[in-house]
């Protein structure tokens, strides 16, 4: 896709934004108030969780919740619906279901039709939103599902589709937002992104390094170049180079993961960050598994910082904005690297080289 269609079809999805939040005003005029009592969880047998979300990072999100929600009630059967990558990475929790929600559903009347005949089928006794935005495809689904308690945020627009429906947390980190909105619910949440990983996946992600890196340290340090140059968030691929360079200087094996965002530009990639072990693996599962056995990994701003995160690993995260404080890793799990004025590839560096001298923390496990 070229600039210029780029910018035509963001400047449409503005347009449908615009369409979609004005006739949710005038919706949310006539919409119950949401002020009803929250239901007690602990006395549901059936819980909805939704989160209908595109991005991977999004999805690891709101694993804190998830998380939270299946420790404080062993007794209740949890599903959730989902955008892509959620299967992958709820893989591992105790839920029923995973219903999936493609881009392409959402224009698709009758497999959203099937989907929400399906939910209603279950009967659930609550449903609970955890984008914490009431203008959303998820939030509509979870209405259409039928569950008799609705939780979710107030947004901007008003309640729609909330039984009970909360002011947004006040908390600036997105994990604080998300643990913040379950202890209003009653449930204790205190947790970080994390994903399950089995003892079988970390095995096989150990084995693939020992096969195919020959070198006194097995642990290599990883690195993503990927990130959404329409967002703002790139990074000069000679930058990358530096990086590259000085790990190999160092001693450090490195792995390059290449996504299919970045496909296009393989042989830029291949030719700038020079000798290392260059994965391409489709699998979420088996990504963050490899990145599970990394002794670091170096990302940009993006779902695989999230990622990386969850499993484990310390994240050495470039932000080109500052919103760090809002979505960027914590210590001891990680550090962000950001200058208003650009960070440099040295800075990154160091940044990188001192975090691996650092204890690596527990991964997590379940």
């Amino acid at each position: 896709m070229n600039h210029k269609q780029s910018k035509r079809r963001d400047l449409l999805r503005k347009l449908m934004r615009l369409m979609f939040r004005t006739m949710l005003r005038a919706v949310a005029k006539t919409a119950p108030d949401g002020n009803e009592p929250l239901p007690d969880l602990r006395a549901a047998k059936r819980i909805l969780l939704v989160l209908v979300n595109y991005r991977m990072g999004n999805t690891v999100l709101a694993t804190p919740a998830v998380s939270a929600l299946i420790d404080a009630l062993p007794m209740v059967e949890f599903s959730f619906v989902g955008g892509p990558y959620a299967s992958g990475i709820l893989k591992g929790y105790n839920l029923k279901h995973v219903y999936i929600v493609s881009r392409r559903d959402s224009w698709l009347p009758l497999r959203m039709g099937r989907l929400i005949r399906t939910l209603r089928q279950k009967r659930y006794d609550v449903a609970i939103h955890l984008s914490m935005a009431t203008a959303s495809l998820g939030a509509f689904i979870m209405y259409a599902s039928g569950a008799k308690h609705r939780i979710g945020c107030r947004g901007s627009v008003g309640n729609i589709f909330f039984t009970s429906a909360m002011e947004h947390p006040h908390s600036s980190h997105k994990v604080d937002q998300v643990n913040e909105y379950m202890r209003r619910l009653g449930i204790h949440a205190s947790g970080e992104r994390k994903l399950a990983l089995s003892n079988e996946e970390r095995c096989w992600a150990e084995s693939f390094f020992r096969e195919r890196i020959h070198s006194p340290s097995s642990q290599p340090i990883g690195i993503f170049v990927g990130s959404r140059q329409r967002k703002g968030k790139f990074w000069d691929i000679s930058n990358f180079s530096v990086v590259a360079k000085g790990l190999r200087s160092h001693g450090f094996p490195v792995v390059v993961f290449i996504g299919h965002e970045e496909a296009s530009r393989e042989e830029l990639i291949r030719a700038s960050l020079g000798e290392a072990l260059y994965i391409k693996e489709p699998d979420i599962r088996r990504v963050a598994a490899l990145v599970s056995g990394c002794r670091a990994v170096f990302t940009p701003d993006s779902g695989p910082m999230h990622l990386s995160i969850a499993a484990g690993t310390k994240t050495v995260a470039l932000f080109v904005k500052p919103n760090f404080d809002r979505y960027g890793p914590r210590q001891p799990q990680g550090e962000v690297v950001f200058d208003p004025h650009g960070t440099s590839a040295d800075r990154a560096l160091q940044t990188i080289l001192n975090l691996c001298t650092q204890p690596r923390a527990a991964s997590p496990t379940m």
